[in-house]
């Protein structure tokens, strides 16, 4: 199997990762606008041949990178380990790949890059850190993480919201198998914490599109309670329970400001990649 390092690179250069100018202005080297001299103003700063042609003194603003602090959050549930075929990365290893090429991301934009483990409780946690070092530790908490038997989705958000600093944004790659009604205030409160959030729900095809056709039973991969059923007498409903978890899901992160976007292992993320690059020059 590629490495997962090897993996991330190839990613992040198909996502075409670069540099997003801010917004804010400050001293760096992209030429924003100018204002004119004030005394105390560095005169290194002085346009001085606009002084010759003006004989005023103006000093040249420029766009200031401003390093964004992002914490990948990952479901280490057991339902993560599912794939409906062979060959088919579980969701695991794709919400794996996809965080890895993203921390890499990160790096390239010397933004600060933390990781923390979704589990019954949040574990693994590194807060985001502009360090040399912080990205081979977040890819060594990726490489091979504990599968929990179940997680408490919402008690580990909450759990990370409390060890993050203000404005972070969290990218958390999960199949979100929690109540919609539990995650709501969780939510609710990384907005007034200050905080952006890119949730990746990620599903497996057989899991949106249920097209098994013989009678055996199914296992929650979580609880381990199994139950007999007829793939075909409940497909219909089967989808449309799914649809409505999702929706319900997208319509509590959109009601927040916050981005949700639905995830197949059985197609490229580089939508994903393109929604962070997104995200993060809006928030630059």
């Amino acid at each position: 199997m590629t490495s997962l390092p090897l993996r991330a690179r190839c990613l992040a250069d198909v996502a075409g990762a670069g540099h997003h100018r801010s917004r804010r202005r400050g001293a760096s080297v992209e030429f924003a606008d100018y204002r004119d001299y004030h005394p105390g103003d560095d005169l290194r700063r002085v346009d001085w041949r606009l002084l010759a042609r003006t004989d005023r003194a103006h000093i040249r603003e420029a766009y200031e990178e401003t390093p964004l602090r992002v914490l990948l959050l990952l479901d280490v549930s057991s339902s993560m380990s599912y794939a409906s075929r062979p060959g088919l990365l579980t969701k695991l290893d794709y919400a794996r790949a996809l965080l890895a090429a993203i921390a890499l991301i990160v790096r390239r934009q010397r933004d600060g890059c933390g990781i923390g483990l979704l589990a019954e409780d949040l574990t693994g946690h590194l807060e985001p850190s502009t360090s040399t070092g912080r990205l081979q530790s977040v890819w060594a908490a990726l490489e091979a993480p504990a599968l929990s038997r179940q997680t408490q989705l919402a008690v580990a958000l909450s759990r990370a919201a409390d060890y993050s600093p203000r404005s972070c944004l969290l990218v958390i790659a999960s199949d979100f198998y929690d109540q919609p009604d539990a995650l709501e205030p969780i939510v609710r409160r990384l907005r007034f914490d200050g905080h952006d959030v890119l949730a990746l729900h990620i599903a497996d095809p057989e899991e949106e599109d249920f097209t098994f056709t013989d009678t055996a039973p199914f296992e929650d991969l979580e609880s381990g309670e199994q139950l007999p059923l007829d793939p075909p007498a409940m497909a219909v409903a089967y989808r449309m329970a799914f649809a409505a978890h999702r929706a319900r899901l997208h319509e509590i992160f959109l009601a927040n400001g916050f981005a949700h976007l639905a995830l197949r292992t059985d197609t490229p993320p580089l939508a994903a990649l393109g929604a962070y690059l997104a995200r993060r020059a809006g928030k630059a």
